[in-house]
C-alpha cells in the first residue's frame, strides 16, 4: 500500500492568500455598506472630496445644491400639503419678493438718477433679474438655520423615545444619518460663506480689520509679519475673484436695464422739445428724462433730467 504525499504550502503564499482573501472581505463589506447609501448621500460624499482634493468650489457648491434639492424635496411636498406649510412658503416668497422689488428699485435709480416709479416696465424687468438671487440666497439661509436646529431634533427624538413618541422623519436617509448630518452641515456652511462673498458688495468691516492688524503687528517680528502677509494675500485673492465676478453680473444686468429703458420705455417721439436720436420719458407736465446713447458712458446710455419745453410751456 503506497503512502499518500501531501505537500506542505509555502509561508509566503498563505500570507498572500490570506492578505488577498482579506481585501476581499473588506471591499465585500465596503461595497455592502455604500449599497445603503441615498442618491443624496452618493453626492454629499462626493461633494466632500472634491472640496478636499480641489481649489475651486464651483462643482462643489452645484453638487451640494442639487444633493440638498434632491433631499428636501419629500420634506417641501409634505409641507405644502398642509394649510400652515403653504402659509408659511407662501410668506418665504413674499419675503423674497419684496427684498427683490426694492434692491431692483435701487438699482433703476442708480442706473437712471430718477425714481422707478417712473419706470414701470423697466422696475419690472430689473426685479425678474434679481429674484433669482435673493431666492438662493435666502433660501441657503433657511437650509442653514434648518441645519443648526437638527441636533435639538435629535436630543427631542432621544428625550421621547423612553415615551414612545415617534417624531416624523426629516429625510428619507435610513443609514449613517448622523454621519450624513455632519457632511451637509459642513457643505452647507461653505456653500453660505462663498454664497456671501458673491453677493455682498464689500465687507463693512474690512476697515476695522485692517486698523486692528495695524496696531496688533506693531513689534512683532519680520517672520510673523510675513506669514499674516500671506494669509492676508490669500483671503483677498479670494475675495477678489468673488468681487471680479459679481462685478460682472451687476454691470451686465445695469446695461440691460439701461438699454431695456432706451428701446422700450421711452418715446421716440413727445410733446417736449428733444434731439432727434434721442428718446423721452416724461416724469410730469414739466420735466422729462432724455436718453442719448453715449458709448463713454459705463452703461452705454446718458441720462438727463430736463425742462419741458412744448407749445404749451414754452421756454
Amino acid at each position: 500500500m503506497t503512502a499518500t504525499k501531501i505537500i506542505k504550502m509555502p509561508n509566503v503564499v498563505i500570507s498572500i492568500g490570506a492578505a488577498f482573501k482579506g481585501l476581499y472581505q473588506q471591499i465585500s463589506s465596503l461595497g455592502q455598506k455604500l449599497s445603503f447609501f441615498t442618491l443624496a448621500q452618493y453626492l454629499y460624499f462626493f461633494a466632500f472630496l472634491l472640496a478636499i482634493s480641489s481649489d475651486s468650489f464651483t462643482w462643489v457648491a452645484a453638487i451640494t445644491v442639487l444633493a440638498l434639492t434632491i433631499e428636501l424635496l419629500p420634506l417641501f411636498e409634505r409641507i405644502w400639503h398642509s394649510l400652515l406649510g403653504k402659509a408659511v412658503l407662501l410668506l418665504f416668497y413674499a419675503v423674497v419678493a419684496n427684498f427683490a422689488l426694492s434692491w431692483a428699485g435701487g438699482v433703476v435709480n442708480e442706473v437712471i438718477g430718477v425714481s422707478a416709479e417712473h419706470f414701470a416696465y423697466t422696475h419690472n424687468l430689473a426685479i425678474l433679474l434679481y429674484i433669482p438671487v435673493w431666492f438662493v440666497f435666502i433660501t441657503a439661509l433657511l437650509i442653514l438655520a434648518a441645519q443648526m436646529l437638527v441636533p435639538f431634533y435629535f436630543l427631542l427624538f432621544i428625550s421621547l423615545k423612553p415615551l414612545g413618541v415617534a417624531l416624523p422623519k426629516l429625510t428619507q436617509n435610513t443609514h449613517f444619518r448622523k454621519t450624513t448630518w455632519i457632511l451637509r452641515l459642513m457643505l452647507a456652511t461653505g456653500l453660505l460663506v462663498h454664497l456671501v462673498l458673491y453677493i455682498v458688495p464689500e465687507i463693512e468691516n474690512g476697515a476695522l480689520k485692517k486698523n486692528l492688524s495695524a496696531d496688533v503687528s506693531v513689534g512683532i517680528e519680520q517672520p510673523l509679519i510675513t506669514v499674516s502677509t500671506d494669509v492676508a494675500s490669500a483671503e483677498q485673492q479670494l475675495q477678489d475673484e468673488y468681487s471680479q465676478t459679481r462685478h460682472k453680473y451687476q454691470s451686465s444686468v445695469r446695461k440691460m436695464i439701461a438699454l431695456f429703458a432706451f428701446e422700450f420705455e421711452a418715446d421716440s417721439k413727445s410733446r417736449c422739445q428733444k434731439q432727434a436720436s434721442s428718446k423721452v420719458v416724461e416724469l410730469n407736465d414739466y420735466e422729462i428724462v432724455e436718453i442719448f446713447r453715449d458709448d463713454n458712458q459705463k452703461n452705454g446710455f446718458r441720462f438727463e433730467v430736463k425742462k419741458c419745453i412744448s407749445p404749451a410751456f414754452p421756454a
